[in-house]
């Protein structure tokens, strides 16, 4: 008895073409799935760095914006950074978010100290850990007088 199922143009029956389809199908839906999971992976693990003039500091605005012994806070790549004037040609520039659980930091004229008000946090003029939760130090900036601005460099 002879072979009664329709053939392809290629000779191959019609369920196995289907079944090489779906087959295919499924290996490039896999692939477009693996892509949508690696790229934005690899996104965060890889970030894009600006490049061009300007991109690897922020301006932080005049010198004399800053009152010695005071503190301003500026923004650099959508961070928030506190800007320290020990003297009158010292800065000390450090990551405005507590390394306890993220908070917010203010200089606090009073104490002379960076207070973390979420719990009770303070943290040295140097950026060294005083009192409270937080175990580790903020993170510096290095701060840089160019001319009559100040640069954060970070």
């Amino acid at each position: 008895m002879k072979d009664e199922t329709p053939k392809c143009c290629n000779g191959v029956s019609g369920d196995l073409g289907r079944r090489d389809l779906l087959d295919s199908l499924l290996i490039v839906g896999g692939a477009v799935w693996c892509a949508g999971v690696a790229v934005p992976a690899g996104m965060f693990l890889w970030p894009v760095r600006e490049s061009g003039p300007g991109a690897e500091y922020a301006r932080a605005g005049p010198v004399k914006d800053f009152p010695v012994g005071g503190a301003r806070m500026v923004q650099h790549q959508g961070k928030p950074i506190l800007v320290l004037r020990v003297s009158e040609d010292e800065f000390r520039a450090f990551s405005a978010v507590c390394t306890h659980l993220g908070c917010v930091v203010r200089w606090d004229d009073a104490s002379r100290r960076i207070h973390c008000p979420c719990h009770a946090g303070f943290f040295a003029a140097d950026g060294s850990v005083i009192s409270g939760p937080p175990e580790r130090p903020l993170p510096a900036y290095r701060a840089v007088v160019a001319g009559d601005e100040l640069r954060i460099y970070g």
